[in-house]
Formats: C-alpha cells, structure tokens, sequence
C-alpha cells in the first residue's frame, strides 16, 4: 500500500515550502527547502560528501534526503529536462530549478550490492514574486532626522502596486500590510510572498534616526539540568581615566572600561528546562536571549513554549534530551534579511541517529518567535555530539556533528550563501554506543577541537586543530589515552583560554562505587603518551558524578571560569585560574589551589537554584549590534607652542555636516578636520558644535555646482545641533634661548661655551648636532652650524620638544698693545716704541707733544718710533698720544680710538 504523502505547502506566513514522505512510506524521501526557481539551474554534483548551494540572486535550493537507513548508494535524477547535470549520488543533494513547472523526481538506491526499484515523485516549482526594493536597491540605507517617520513601501519602484495576490511579512514585528511606518532607528526587511505563499524575496533597509539612543540586551544565563540556571556577573574596575599627557587620543567620547571577570551568582528564578543532558540556547545581535531548547520543547525568553505555524501541529521538536549535546542553534544568514529573523535548531535523536533541523521565525508570535519548519533531515547517523562556532569573519557558523559507527567528522558551513557540508575520516572509531557519548568541544578561538571517546574499556580525548578560515580539521590529531579504564567514562572537556590545558571529567556512577575525576592535562607536551602520564588530578569523588565543563559565560570578553555539572547538585563548583600549569610533583589539594579550584563538599559552589544534570548548553550569540553612534573626535599634538590637530568624522553618515570648535584659549576654527596652537601650557575646555542637514527634494534635485557653492546648506533642512564638551591638558615646551650666531677664533685655538638658559623644562633631555652630545652645555672649538634639541619628559613616556640653532662663525677680537714707557739711548734695551696688534685694520696713530705739535704719525702698525723728531732725539718726557682702528673680523662695528701718554726717557 503506497504510504502517506503530506505536501506541506506554506501559507503566506510560513517560510518554506516542502513534502515530506514518512518513514513507513514507499518512496521514504525527503523534498524541502523553498521549492522555488533559482536565477540559474546549478549542477547537484558531489563536492565532499554534498552539493554546492551558491546562488546568484538569494534564491534557496530544493533539498532533498533518503530517510532509508540502510541504503549504500544512491543515484538521484532531478527531472530537469534543460540540463544533463540533474544529477547526484549523495544522500542528502541539493538542486536549483531555473523555470517553474512539473519535474518527476526518481532516486534508485544501492543496498549493498543489490539496486532498489526507482522510487518516484513529482514537485510543482514555482516561480517568486517581483523583487522588491528599497530605495531600488535589495539592500539599502537611509538617514533621517530624529522626531521623523519614514513610510517604507516595497513596491514603491512600482509605483506602489503590488503584484496581484501578494503577501507581506516584515521584521521585525511581524505586521502583514504592505506598508509600515517607521520611527526608530533599526534593521527593517519585509519578505513577499506569492499568492500561494510558497516563493517568497526579501528586501531590507537599515533605518537610522539621527541620533537614537540605543538599548543592549540582558548578560548570558545558563539554563539547564532541572530548572537549573547559572548567572553571571560582570566585575569590572573603574575605567582608567584619559592618559592627559598622551600626545594624541579622543574626545568627547567614554572611556572603555577594564575587561570584566565573570564571577557567578545566586540564580533569582528557575526555569522550566528538564533535561538530564543537553539544552541549546541561543543570544540575539543585541546580546538577549531570544529561545532555548533541549532538543524537543522550545522555549521562548518568557519561558513559554513556542508555537508552530500552520499546518504545523506542535512545536515538538525530533531531538532527545538524553543525548549528550541535544541540539545547537545558528541564526540562518540570508542574503537580504535583517540579522536575524530565522534560526536553524539543529537536534540530534540518540535513538535513531536523526540529526535534523527545524527553523525558529522571530518574526511570528509577537516577536517572540513560532517554529515554522521542523525536523528536516540532515544525517541519519549521528552520534550524541553536536556544536558550532563563529567564522571568523562573523559572516556564518561552522557546525560539527559526528557519524555512529565511523570515524567521519560532519562539518557544516552555514552562511547567505547556504550551506556547504564537508566531510572528514579522522581519528578513532566510534563504534559502540558508550563511544557515542561524551562532549565534543571547541577552543574560545576556534583553532582547536577536543572530543571524549570510551571505548574498548579505555577512555581516550582526541585534540584537533582547526583551520578557522575553513572548518577543516587536521589531519594529524593527539589521541590521549587516560590510563584510566572505564568505567568511570570519559565525559565532559574545555580547553582554557590560553588553549594549552585542556580539563576532562570522568564520570562514574556513584550507585555502583565508581569515582569521578577531574584532570589538567597540559598539552604543550605534545605528545599524548607524556601528556597521559603527567595528568594532574583537581578532584575526585565517590558521591557525585562529574559532568560536563564549560566556560563561561560563552560569550563576551573577560576572565571566565570553568565550570563543572554535578548531577542531582544544586550547586556546581568552578576553575577561577584555568590557565594556571598543575604540578604533577604537588597533591590534589596544592593542585586544586593553584587553578582555583575548590569542591561543593566545603560549602563552595555557584547556586543554581535547580538542579543539575550532567550537560550544560550549547551557548551561540549572533553578531552582535554595533553600539549607537555618537559624536567623538580626536587630537593628535598637545604640546605648547606646536599645532593640536583636531579631528571628527561627524555623525549621522550620510548627512552632512557643519563643525564649529571652541579651543577655550579665545581661539575657534571650523570644519571636520582643524588646527589650533596653544601659546601657553595648562587645562584648556573643548567644546564642539556640529550642525547636521539633511537633504530636502530640493537640494537633491539642485545639482549646478556653482549654485550649490554659493547656497551651501540653506537648501537642506537643518536636523539637530550637536554640542559636546571635553578638557585637553596642553604639555609645556621647554624654551631654548641660543642666539642665532657667535664667534670663536678658531686659527688662535679658543673655545665657546653654548648654554641655551633653558626655560620651562621639565625632566628635560638634551641632543646636540652634529656632535651628538646629550649635555646641558656644549663646548665648541669650530666652526659651523649647531643645534640643539631640548625635550621635556613626561611621566608615560610622551614628550614635547623644540630644537633651537646657532652658528659658530670665525671670528677674533681685535688686540693692540701701546707701551706705557720706552728708552730712545740706543743701549739695546726698549730702544723702539712697538705696538703689539691683532685682528686689527684701519690703524692709525699719532704722538704729541706738550704744545699739541704731531711729532710721529703711523697708518701702520709694524711702523717703529725711535724717540726723534726731525731727525733728533727728543727730550725724555711724557708724550701724549691718540691711536685708532677697526676690528679686521667685525668692519661693521665702530672704530676704537684710545688716548694715553708714553713716556721717553733718554
């Protein structure tokens, strides 16, 4: 008898239309996804274990699965008679259809070695509505003044009409009309559907209100166990204050405050999880919880259960909450739509190996989310782990799962432009359903991957690395054997921060005498027999079974804890210093110490108000929003006397604006970018004034240079005047007082002390060019151009300097020596008068005598007096004499002139 086909066409309000054939059914496969066309028919062939999705204009595949458990190999034909590549040999292809129509769908399965009659199906795809748009465009921007409301219509393009029958969803509330009329700032996109509500487009605008104060979510709980929840608090120091010296910086803006640590606290209300082992929850881009599972009831932040959208009957999901690590949600990336108003629930069902996904729609249900999709196949050979990770650029998830019975490693790739799974055969096999079992973690920077294998009665861990641009993992990974037979089974691992430790639980049952322990194994040893033999013991006990362990919280910044399940405890203990090194030489207690650890038996624990299981959840957040923008600026240059560039980007992008700065020294300047220098050090206020505009239909439409030069801004609506204030500590610049030139006679061997009488130094520091000297004073012997460079010193290392020049020139005083006495008695002895002269020019010289007669005159110096006059020598007496010249080295300088008396004695 031919089993039940149920075709689940969506509503205008569901999100995917797909057929499901159950398991008892004759064709038993699955038809998913949005059975829709694509812009271009891509070929389904095998790409490590699946199917390209790439897209050209953000429309879906239609997927399909093979829900046979035994089949070996498969053979798919797609029924597209445009291509000869309608074809595939994996369980689980995907196929792009480029034109609507009727296609009979036929899959001949391989069991072994014997081939399967075809089984057949036929799919109607259908053709998308009209795109629509905002502003023409898929994905657009708008800017508007705050008090404003903008009307977003996505058909506006089309003057306003709608294609017939169309329906509406918009994010993020949900309404349903064609228009909406929006006031806050927010990511908006609408999603159209066909009069069948099978095919649908999506548009999104990003709306910002200039400006609007923006709201941040609630911290990171945990929920799991029996209603248990762990809290966090963040403990942060005061934000250190701005660096005043600092030689560039902001303004106007906060001061980040240090990174917090996550200390737990007393849990203020329970909720309604119970769950022996897994949950999953996931955070939104404003850092809210947005639902949680534990793999079959979802709930939403309220704690109440989300409903399913028709024909949904119930939101129950296919997962188990017995399984290890039950379920893990990714928000689903599509190419147009506002982040994010779709999630993927990924669930794992330890009793068939099901691992599937149903899709959360934030949209529906007041905003709190409906499940609109569930339990799509993906694996049917799953064993109980599950987890994901951020790429690293932010843009989607990679999901790991591992297959029961193998050895193969599942790595989905979930991004806008699908989903792309790879495969890997790595590492020990896991063959039994103890080996199924166990955590399977990621390191906090996704470079490494450790998983809790028992198996054979030994319990191992296997470490990974992970390349983070790819998801893949290593080839080569360390396989740690314990020592340790099991039971205890090996059971929950985290890697520390420093991902050089890794912490494993053994957990035993205490009903049957087993112990628990928990172990540091240091893996900078490399290698796992070392790493094996030089575990240290943290804690071990015969009353409790040790679970899971986890970091927390998962996301953020900051010192984190580890922590570690209890079953049946209320309260959980945690590793305050995980990257501390355990002593293999020291006892458990100096070990437990020394990584902070201490056990719930003395009364330490975070109280979870419920009960523990043994699993903790899978923790995901979405990227998250950045914060709301606000006026800042910067300074580069606080030094007295030298230019402070002062700098702003403005605000409310791509309005534009007019900036006005009050330096607080009587000095303004205007425009984004500015200078002012300071002339006097000390605490100067800042304060800034930016005016934003905004465009009017008729400054956009006035597009004449000339006239928009002389109009500037009177043409635009004047939005808001932004006024901000903050204080700049301008640094003193020490003052260097060298003239500009001086003298030194170098061909007579003198020096020259250079002193810059330095003034408003501070710790100053001292360079001399050319000769490198770090004195207060130089001496100099030649000449030449010298300089100095003064720099005050501050106390964080920045400086303010200012470098002052001279240059040494030749240059000799002029010397000249007239004796005061001589003798004309030609006994060889002071028989001349000899004037002794340097560096002079311009001589001239002249004896009297008593009546004022000039009885010797000179214009030259070498010229000698013999004491005669006319030939005779005159009568010993005093002779007065006048004697003049000019510097040879300064001719500008007047001319010296001295008078004295000479005495001649015969």
């Amino acid at each position: 008898m031919k089993g039940r086909i149920g075709n689940t066409l969506k509503t205008f309000l569901l999100i995917a239309t797909f057929t499901y054939i159950s398991f008892d059914s004759v064709a038993q496969f699955y038809v998913g996804g949005k059975l829709c066309v694509g812009s271009a028919a891509i070929p389904a062939t095998p790409s490590m274990g699946s199917t390209t999705t790439a897209n050209t204009d953000c429309s879906e595949p239609t997927i399909f699965f093979d829900q046979k458990k035994e089949t070996t190999a498969w053979l798919w034909d797609f029924g597209d008679p445009t291509t000869n590549n309608d074809v595939s040999t994996v369980r689980n292809p995907k196929y792009f259809y480029s034109t609507p129509g009727k296609y009979l769908v036929t899959l001949i399965r391989t069991v072994g070695t014997t081939v399967q009659a075809p089984d057949t199906l036929t799919i109607t795809i259908k053709e998308p509505p009209v795109q629509p748009l905002f502003f023409n465009k898929k994905k657009s921007d708008t800017t508007l003044c705050d008090g404003k409301k903008l009307k977003l219509d996505p058909y506006r393009h089309q003057l306003g009409i709608a294609p017939k029958g169309t329906k509406f969803l918009w994010f993020p509330k949900g309404q349903t009309t064609q228009t909406i009329e929006v006031d806050s700032s927010g990511c908006y996109s609408v999603e159209v559907f066909d009069s069948t509500g099978g095919c649908s487009r999506i548009a999104q605008i990003n709306v910002k209100f200039c400006i609007q104060e923006t709201s941040s979510g609630g911290g990171e709980k945990w929920y799991f166990g029996q209603g248990a929840t762990l809290d966090f608090q963040a403990k942060t120091s005061p934000p250190a204050p701005r660096d005043t010296l600092a030689s560039n910086g902001d303004l106007f803006g906060k001061t980040d405050p240090t990174d917090p640590v996550f200390v737990p606290v007393t849990a203020t209300a329970s909720n309604p999880i119970r769950s022996p082992e897994g949950v999953a929850m996931v955070y939104g881009p404003t850092g809210s919880l947005v639902f949680y599972t534990d793999g079959v009831a979802i709930y939403g932040s309220n704690d109440a259960l989300l409903p399913a959208i028709p024909p949904l009957t119930d939101s129950k999901l296919g997962g188990t909450n017995t399984s290890t690590q039950s379920a893990v949600i990714i928000p689903k990336n599509t190419c147009n739509e506002c982040p994010h108003h779709l999630y993927y629930v990924y669930t794992i069902n330890k009793d068939t190996g099901l691992l599937s996904y149903s899709i959360v729609d934030t949209r529906r249900n007041d905003g709190r989310g409906a499940v609109v999709e569930k339990n799509v196949p993906i694996n049917i050979t799953t064993s109980q782990r599950i987890t994901a990770m951020k790429k690293q650029d932010e843009t989607g998830f990679f999901v790991y799962s591992h297959d029961a019975g193998t050895n193969t490693f599942r790595i989905l790739k979930i991004d806008s432009t699908g989903t792309t799974e790879i495969t890997q055969n790595l590492g020990l096999v896991h063959d039994d359903a103890t080996s199924q079992q166990g955590y399977m973690k990621l390191s906090a920077t996704g470079a490494k991957l450790a998983i809790a294998v028992s198996k054979g009665g030994k319990n191992y861990v296997e470490v990974f690395d992970i390349d983070p641009a790819t998801g893949r993992l290593g080839a080569s990974p360390l396989t740690i054997d314990l020592g340790v037979s099991a039971p205890p089974q090996v059971y929950g691992v985290e890697f520390s921060d420093d991902e050089q430790k890794l912490y494993v639980t053994l957990k035993g049952d205490p009903t049957k005498g087993q112990t628990s322990y928990l172990y540091q194994l240091n893996l900078n040893l490399r290698n796992p027999v070392d790493i094996a033999n030089r575990k240290v013991e943290i804690d071990k006990s015969k009353t409790f079974a040790f679970g899971a362990l986890q970091s927390g919280p998962v996301n953020g910044m900051g010192v984190k804890f580890i922590y570690m399940a209890i079953e049946g405890s209320q309260y959980i203990p945690y590793i305050q210093y995980p990257n501390e090194l355990a002593l293999f030489e020291q006892t458990q207690t100096s070990n437990a110490a020394i990584v902070g650890y201490q056990p719930i038996t003395g009364g330490f624990g975070a109280d979870v108000l419920g009960n523990s299981g043994l699993g903790f959840p899978n923790v995901i957040q979405a990227k998250q929003k950045q914060e709301g923008e606000g006026l800042s600026a910067t300074y580069t240059g606080n030094c007295q006397n030298q230019p402070t560039i002062f700098e702003t980007q403005g605000i409310c992008s791509p309005m534009k604006g007019e900036a006005a700065w009050d330096f607080g020294d009587g000095g303004t300047g205007t425009g984004l970018k500015t200078s002012h220098t300071y002339t006097k050090a000390g605490r100067y206020i800042v304060k800034l004034t930016l005016t934003v505009y905004s465009e009017t239909i008729v400054s956009k439409n006035v597009n004449i240079p000339l006239l928009n030069n002389l109009l500037g801004n009177a043409l635009k609506e004047k939005c808001k005047d932004f006024v901000v204030i903050d204080t700049l500590y301008i640094k003193p610049t020490p003052v260097v007082n060298l003239p500009d030139s001086a003298f030194v006679c170098v061909i007579e061997g003198e020096t020259l002390k250079l002193d810059p009488k330095l003034q408003q130094a501070y710790n100053p520091g001292f360079l001399w060019k050319p000769t490198n000297e770090t004195t207060p004073t130089i001496v100099v012997s030649a000449t030449g151009n010298y300089s100095l460079t003064a720099t005050n010193r501050f106390q964080n290392s920045t400086t303010c300097a200012t470098t002052d020049k001279i240059e040494i020139k030749e240059g000799c005083e002029p010397r000249l020596f007239v004796p005061e006495i001589f003798t004309a008695n030609k006994d060889g002895i002071n028989d001349i008068l000899q004037i002794p002269n340097a560096h002079i020019t311009d001589f001239d010289l002249r004896i009297y005598n008593r009546w004022g007669e000039i009885i010797f005159e000179s214009n030259d110096p070498e010229k000698i007096w013999d004491g005669s006059y006319n030939g005779k020598v005159i009568a010993p007496m005093m002779y007065a004499f006048v004697v003049s010249y000019k510097s040879l080295y300064f001719p500008y300088r007047e001319k010296i002139t001295r008078r004295g008396g000479i005495f001649l004695v015969n």
